[in-house]
């Protein structure tokens, strides 16, 4: 696996701003460096502790600054336990690159009492439908719909072909302590999406249009 920094940027040991680290805890790598990647060690949010090749050891690298030749097409799988409580219920949505995890955070879709199996067909209150086709658009667009109220990421197909529901977004749950939940679209915290969502699929732009999504209900 070979990694290459598209910007400037650092080598880490530990997984943390670069000003709060001393010189001897941070290398500065130039864009366009090159590095043979042994192994990926951990992963904490958006940062990643690998092996180097050539003997060059292990550090944090922060994820969006580098492109990764070998490491397979960027996806993504959101799962929840669903249940009748009338309490809003979260799940996980998990990015995976080549097979490895990069990023998993809490996030949930539909409204309080709308996340029972079966809810998935209730037109502006139920959660996403369930299903392996859907995909995730890297083209983000500030949307001021009560709500989001930041960026909104497009989920396809529109519309659904079983449920006939449509207009699904990933964006920050911008609602969360008047009315937590969605529409149907997947929600994230505020500082999870700001801080991890958007930059993750930001540095995904130039190279994946869109990203496969998993819809998983147990």
């Amino acid at each position: 696996m070979q990694y290459t920094a598209k910007y400037s940027t650092l080598l880490k040991k530990s997984p943390v701003q670069g000003s709060s680290l001393a010189d001897n805890e941070k290398v500065v790598v130039p864009a366009g460096t090159i590095y043979p990647v042994e192994k990926i060690l951990e992963t904490n949010g958006l940062h990643s502790h690998v092996k180097l090749g050539s003997e060059a050891g292990s550090w944090w690298i922060f994820l969006p600054h580098w492109s990764f030749e070998g490491s397979g097409e960027v996806k993504a799988e959101f799962s929840l336990s669903q249940d009748s409580s009338s309490a809003i219920i979260y799940g996980e949505l998990v990015f995976t690159e080549g097979g490895q995890e990069i990023l998993r955070i809490d996030a949930t879709s539909g409204q309080p009492g709308y996340q029972y199996a079966g809810a998935h067909t209730e037109r502006g209150k139920g959660c996403l439908p369930p299903g392996n086709n859907w995909a995730i658009s890297t083209n983000g667009y500030p949307l001021s719909t009560y709500g989001v109220d930041g960026m909104f990421y497009h989920i396809t197909p529109d519309p659904h072909p079983g449920t006939g529901r449509g207009e699904f977004g990933l964006h920050r749950d911008s609602n969360v302590d008047v009315f937590p939940g969605s529409a149907g679209c997947i929600v994230v915290k505020t500082s999870d999406f700001n801080g991890k969502v958007i930059p993750l699929i930001d540095g995904l732009k130039d190279t994946q249009s869109q990203i496969p999504l998993s819809v998983v209900y147990t």
